[in-house]
């Protein structure tokens, strides 16, 4: 009898803990979505489909990881809804090294480095005086737009 208690109580850790991991997967995925990430930067979203990689998602290029990001956007909600920050006027952090990475590893991708090896000299040269691609090149936002977005407060109910 005991036996067959301890059988189920192992069933039922182990049912609780897929439900528990699937459930985890699910919403990472959900929230790593365009969708997602524009429910609150709509104006971040406006300055991408005019800016110069309307194609590129929003994680393509804002990303640390899934663990560090997820984390990050939990203490986002909960500032959220304890209303210390407004979602749709906050800046967002660019992960200004891990966007750099992203802009090298699309942009002097082997290919286009055999093809033009010059290219990389060049830029390699480039970086050696100014901190970031974005220093000289409008990576992604439409910035006349970004910059439109006003403070103000938030619907209070």
């Amino acid at each position: 009898m005991k036996k067959n208690r301890t059988i189920i109580w192992a069933l039922v850790v182990v049912v609780a803990l897929v439900v528990v991991l699937g459930g985890t997967l699910k919403l990472t995925a959900m929230t790593s979505s365009d969708n997602f990430c524009i429910t609150c930067h709509a104006y971040e979203k406006v300055s991408w489909d005019y800016g110069q990689h309307p194609d590129v998602g929003c994680i393509a290029c804002h990303t640390k990881g899934v663990v560090q990001d997820k984390t990050a956007g939990l203490r986002k909600v909960y500032l959220t809804l304890t209303d210390q920050v407004d979602p749709h006027r906050d800046n967002l952090p660019s992960y200004l090294d891990k966007t750099q990475d992203n802009c090298i590893a699309c942009h002097m991708d082997s290919e286009r480095i055999a093809l033009m090896p010059v290219f990389k000299e060049r830029h390699d040269e480039y970086l050696r005086h100014a901190p970031s691609c974005m220093s000289c090149h409008e990576a992604g936002h439409a910035l006349k737009l970004k910059d439109l977005r006003t403070p103000g407060t938030r619907l209070r109910i």
